[in-house]
């Protein structure tokens, strides 16, 4: 994981310009709003939120009376996302996704975008989302691109995420029907991969 993290660092700068821009801040808004909703009031988690791009869907949607956390394991990343977005109810948090330093059942959701590959311990990290989420809780994972087609991205990044692959989906529903989640669904067409599951 220091390798991933030392890669990220150096990349925070880059991957803001590049997801700033008007044209891809409306490309991701839209696609929130169509594969992520989240309602007043609701507790969410954006793990691996990067420069936390998603921010201004969600805040939207939760209002003053919900609660977001940022958590990603780059501090560069998190400090672009901090300087940006200065909100009460939105707290930015150091982590890597295996070990959550959350109240455990606190959440309504934890959304997962472009981020699960990068997970070493794929099964651990299913079962900290699980500790966090409430019965009936929900946890999305999404890409704004298909799974062959991200794995091919990763395999040519010279770099310590060449390898950071997403599972069959097999091997998806294994892991999450062991971490606790029932109700699971996939959806995948170009320009998407989403899995949504319940927390039991």
């Amino acid at each position: 994981m220091k390798k991933q993290k030392e890669f990220f660092e150096k990349l925070a700068q880059e991957w803001d310009r590049e997801h700033q821009t008007e044209e891809e801040v409306d490309r991701t808004i839209r696609f929130a709003r169509r594969y992520l909703p989240v309602s007043a009031g609701e507790r969410i988690l954006d793990i691996g939120c990067g420069t936390s791009r998603l921010v201004p869907h969600i805040i939207e949607n939760i209002g003053d009376n919900g609660v977001l956390i940022e958590m990603d394991f780059s501090i560069e990343m998190l400090k672009i996302g901090r300087d940006r977005y200065r909100i009460p109810n939105v707290f930015f948090v150091q982590g890597d996704g295996h070990v959550l330093p959350l109240k455990q059942y606190s959440l309504d959701k934890v959304i997962c975008m472009a981020f699960f590959p990068h997970l070493l311990d794929k099964q651990s990290a299913v079962k900290g989302f699980a500790s966090v989420l409430k019965s009936g809780g929900r946890l999305l994972i999404a890409h704004q691109m298909m799974r062959e087609e991200l794995n091919h991205f990763h395999g040519r990044v010279n770099g310590p995420v060449n390898n950071d692959l997403l599972p069959d989906e097999g091997n998806m529903k294994s892991m999450l029907e062991t971490g606790g989640f029932r109700e699971i669904e996939f959806k995948e067409e170009p320009g998407l991969y989403l899995v949504t599951a319940v927390r039991e």
